[in-house]
């Protein structure tokens, strides 16, 4: 049952983290130059604000996971022994 739990976790997370990774995507599309803005101002920090935007779904799916962990860690270990 726990490996249940942690799987709901990582697939909520990764889900949210992919809308929020789409919604940058739109915001591209639509002509929004949120990139170029972000090398120009920030240089090598804003290539790594990119680089995190696009690892969003995997960020999603760890902290999914430790979010699982923190809210039902008592109730899952008694459940086990």
């Amino acid at each position: 049952m726990k490996i249940v739990y942690y799987v709901f976790g990582a697939f909520m997370g990764f889900g949210c983290g992919s809308i929020l990774n789409l919604v940058f995507y739109w915001l591209a599309q639509s002509g929004v130059r949120f990139a170029e803005y972000l090398i120009k101002n920030f240089g090598w920090f804003g290539r790594f604000v990119l680089e995190m935007i696009d690892f969003l779904p995997f960020f999603g799916a760890a902290l999914g996971i430790i979010l699982v962990k923190i809210m039902f860690g008592n109730e899952l270990d008694r459940r086990q022994g």
